[in-house]
């Protein structure tokens, strides 16, 4: 497990190499628990602001929501690989698209210590705070993200000699748009005495992310506006 999270983040390009010779099975089994255990350390992390149940719901809540975005747009990532000349195999694709978001879970778990302290050690109640670490958790998702579209682009050019640049953008904003809503269906993620005590669909299925993402923000303007 250490040298594949190895590869992936130092040498992407000879993870790739050897994933090609590898059994598809094995290599994409590796690549799935390694993103379970980096999303499951960054789930614990956001649910320690509340602590109690949301604590191990948002731990197992995290996985599943990388993994049901993936279900949900990876028939469209494929196609988009062929209809960009890139001939690859179904478990290609998987790979590829599981070394991604590998990497995007494994670098959030990278950051779920710092994160965790922040969380956990944040008053409660404090809108404030809340929103802190609502700010907090979106620049390690980008961060994060940054990573995980480095090695997809690594995947890609180990299957094409022609231009990824398309696929790879068609890629990272059908992700991004389906995650969004994924993730503000399977909300709340921090927690907040101010919200929703525990987890409810029909909460969910309320408004959408980028409403509530510049509600957030708004809100976090005006509360650094109050305190200075």
């Amino acid at each position: 497990m250490a040298a594949l999270v190895g590869k992936l983040l130092h040498a992407p390009d000879a993870h790739f190499r050897l994933a090609w010779r590898a059994p598809a099975l094995t290599i994409n089994g590796r690549l799935l628990t390694a993103g379970v255990v980096g999303a499951m350390c960054w789930g614990a992390a956001m649910g320690s602001h509340v602590g109690r149940d949301h604590l191990w719901i948002t731990t197992l809540k995290m996985p599943l929501f990388f993994l049901f975005t993936l279900a949900l747009c990876f028939p469209l990532m494929h196609i988009t690989l062929l209809v960009s000349g890139v001939r690859a195999r179904t478990s290609q694709t998987l790979t590829v698209a599981l070394s991604g978001i590998s990497t995007l879970a494994i670098c959030l778990g990278a950051c779920a210590p710092v994160v965790g302290l922040f969380c956990a050690s944040a008053p409660i109640p404090s809108m404030a705070s809340y929103l802190n670490l609502y700010v907090l958790c979106l620049a390690c998702g980008v961060v994060a993200g940054v990573a995980g579209l480095r090695v997809l682009a690594r995947g890609m050019r180990s299957l094409t000699t022609s231009g990824i640049k398309a696929p790879l953008i068609v890629w990272a904003l059908v992700y991004q748009f389906v995650g969004a809503q994924v993730a503000w269906l399977l909300r709340p993620w921090i927690g907040s005495s101010y919200g929703v005590d525990g987890y409810s669909l029909s909460h969910g299925l309320s408004g959408n992310f980028y409403m509530g993402v510049w509600a957030v923000l708004t809100r976090w303007v005006t509360e650094l506006g109050a305190m200075s």
